[in-house]
């Protein structure tokens, strides 16, 4: 494995492998101390990364490779970033992903084909996201309890699923299409969606079986195929706020139990169904004072759910300041 290694202005190979499971110091790791160390194998990627490392150009991740805590890796913009069928980055310390509008990453699978598995952060890890693309991942980032991811300005199809969160997620002013069923998952800990799109599930697109999910300013859509697909299916939430969305396009728009205090406003509900009215929302647990007031809805407001909901103050017509706001994409 080569690893690139900042310092100061200048980057350098480091002539010596570290992959998990050499020969070597204690525990696997390489010893680098001697003149026959190994020669690098150039941009490859692989086991326990020791120290800081700044990677640009073309770097490929031939399989599993480990960020243990302490140790940051930066990406450079313009970094075109591979990875072995199945592998993944796993993240105990801290992953920068430093792309611009003008030069971001690329992370896509070594073979079109195929999906690579990922990152996941840990306890104690810090995974930052600006500005990446790209297309067959399983996982792009499962962010554990205790860990704090972020992704900013990313743009990302083909997944599997974009996001699963126990820590806490920020998804911001990005692109997430085609994903599976759960393809942006909600557990635990805090996710914050907005100013993004996220569209295409073959399945329910975004899902909540606990934790804090708020979403603003954003637009969630074209879930696909039969009966409970939705854009939304939320199971189970420790709170649940959405404002100022779109959420259009699903078999139903929201499914929703097991909330209290849940605060849905100034949204517009389109094109869910088939209709009949009602297609919109549906019930699938118990919910307590959900605050349903100042929505669009193109069906009519739903008028069967009971005393629990409030849709009090319907919106007339569409809600011009739903959904991404151009300035901030």
């Amino acid at each position: 494995m080569t690893l690139l290694r900042s310092f100061g202005l200048a980057s350098f190979l480091l002539a010596a492998a570290c992959t998990v499971g050499d020969a070597g110091g204690p525990g696997g790791g390489s010893n680098n101390d001697g003149p026959d160390a190994g020669a690098p194998v150039a941009g490859e990627i692989s086991g326990t990364i020791a120290a800081d490392q700044t990677w640009s150009g073309t770097v490929t991740l031939t399989a599993n490779a480990t960020i243990p805590a302490g140790v940051t890796v930066t990406v450079e913009p313009g970094t075109i970033f591979h990875a072995a069928a199945n592998a993944q980055l796993h993240v105990i310390g801290t992953l920068t992903v430093n792309g611009t509008k003008a030069s971001p990453v690329s992370m896509e699978p070594s073979v079109a084909s195929a999906r690579w598995a990922g990152i996941v952060a840990d306890a104690g890890a810090k995974v930052d996201l600006t500005y990446a693309s790209g297309h067959g991942v399983a996982t792009l980032v499962y962010c554990h309890e205790g860990a704090t991811c972020g992704l900013d300005h990313v743009d990302f199809s083909d997944l599997g699923v974009a996001i699963t969160n126990e820590g806490t997620t920020n998804l911001i002013a990005s692109h997430i299409a085609k994903v599976s069923n759960g393809g942006v998952t909600a557990r635990a800990g805090t996710l914050t969606i907005r100013d993004s799109y996220v569209l295409t599930s073959t399945g329910d697109i975004i899902v909540q079986s606990g934790g804090a999910l708020v979403i603003e300013y954003s637009e969630i859509g074209d879930a696909q195929g039969s009966y409970e697909h939705c854009d939304l299916h939320i199971g189970a939430a420790g709170s649940l706020s959405i404002t100022h969305s779109n959420i259009r396009n699903g078999v139903y728009g929201m499914m929703i139990g097991g909330t209290t205090n849940a605060l849905i406003q100034y949204n517009n509900f389109i094109a869910n169904g088939p209709a009949p009215a009602g297609a919109d929302i549906d019930e699938v647990g118990t919910n307590t004072a959900a605050d349903f007031q100042f929505n669009y809805w193109d069906h009519g407001a739903p008028t069967a759910l009971g005393a629990s909901y409030n849709f009090g103050s319907p919106a007339a017509a569409m809600i011009t300041d739903a959904g991404p706001r151009a300035a901030n994409l």
